[in-house]
């Protein structure tokens, strides 16, 4: 017969901004009025909650057995967290044996996730290098395996590194980003009385046999021995560049038993185009019954005939 005040009280399960605690609302004679609780709009991804009000017990009217609380359930709207993704590195390994690594994403991510990781090495034990992606499933990690070669050449230990690289769907981990495992060497070393390896540098007019000259480095081993000594190399460009200016040739020579020298040869394209002169280098990278040189490096020079 008269407006009627009842005390409410407002909670909320999660962290919605829902103003809580106890109100006043007013019940006009028409029987019935509406009560609104905000919630606020964040950026937080969080679970899914609700807002209760509850009817307290107050003068002038009797709280519902069956309807004393009702209950709005909220939604969250965010998307959750990138994961964070770190690598982990297997046990040590011996030349020719794989280095095993874990990248694993937490949490887990809803769908397979692509990760960009860059691999790099110290020494060197034919590991592949440089940038790929792997790809974490949804159960959260995956193994990469890096493969070594098992050489004869007598060098110090290395190791072969994973590093997880920035990109977009997830974030790197500060502690984990980057994982090392160590590569051991199983080569003897050479005898106290092997010879030793050098290579002298070397130049060439390009064009001077025509459209492909080659120009070649002289490897000299300080005494002639009575076995055949293999030595390996890498041809590395400098200014020249490979397959435009010279192709490499082979990646050992063999001096012969008896004899102290052997030749390596590079093929020097003439392109007919005015430039300066250009270079490339040649490294010695192992010799099996010989010691390379402190100055394992030559350089070739392509002598400029335009």
């Amino acid at each position: 017969s008269a407006p009627l005040a009842v005390t409410v009280s407002v909670t909320q399960d999660g962290d919605y901004g829902a103003s809580a605690g106890s109100q006043t609302v007013t019940i006009p004679t028409s029987g019935s009025t509406t009560l609104t609780v905000s919630t606020t709009d964040d950026n937080a991804d969080e679970t899914d909650g609700s807002v209760s009000v509850a009817v307290d017990a107050g003068d002038g009217y009797t709280v519902s057995t069956a309807q004393g609380t009702a209950t709005v359930n909220i939604a969250d709207n965010d998307d959750p967290p990138a994961p964070e993704v770190s690598v982990t590195a297997g046990a040590g390994v011996t030349e020719g044996q794989d280095a095993v690594f874990t990248i694993a994403a937490s949490p887990t991510p809803s769908a397979p996730l692509a990760v960009t990781v860059t691999v790099t090495q110290d020494g060197d034990y034919g590991a592949t290098t440089g940038t790929q992606t792997v790809t974490i499933p949804t159960s959260g990690s995956t193994t990469l395996t890096v493969s070594t070669t098992d050489d004869n050449a007598d060098e110090t230990d290395g190791s072969v590194s994973v590093t997880v690289d920035a990109d977009d769907g997830y974030t790197v981990s500060t502690a984990q980003g980057t994982a090392t495992v160590n590569v051991a060497d199983n080569d003897d070393p050479p005898p106290t009385d092997a010879p030793e390896v050098s290579i002298s540098d070397a130049s060439i007019v390009e064009g001077v046999f025509g459209f492909l000259s080659v120009l070649e480095f002289q490897v000299t081993l300080s005494r002639a021995m009575d076995q055949d000594i293999t030595v390996r190399y890498v041809i590395r460009p400098g200014t020249a560049i490979e397959g435009v200016d010279y192709w490499p040739g082979a990646i050992e020579v063999t001096i012969r038993a008896g004899f102290t020298w052997a030749t390596i040869g590079a093929n020097v394209k003439n392109d007919r185009i005015r430039e300066g002169d250009e270079t490339l280098f040649v490294e010695i990278t192992g010799a099996d019954g010989a010691v390379i040189a402190a100055d394992n490096t030559a350089t070739g020079t392509i002598i400029d005939d335009d």
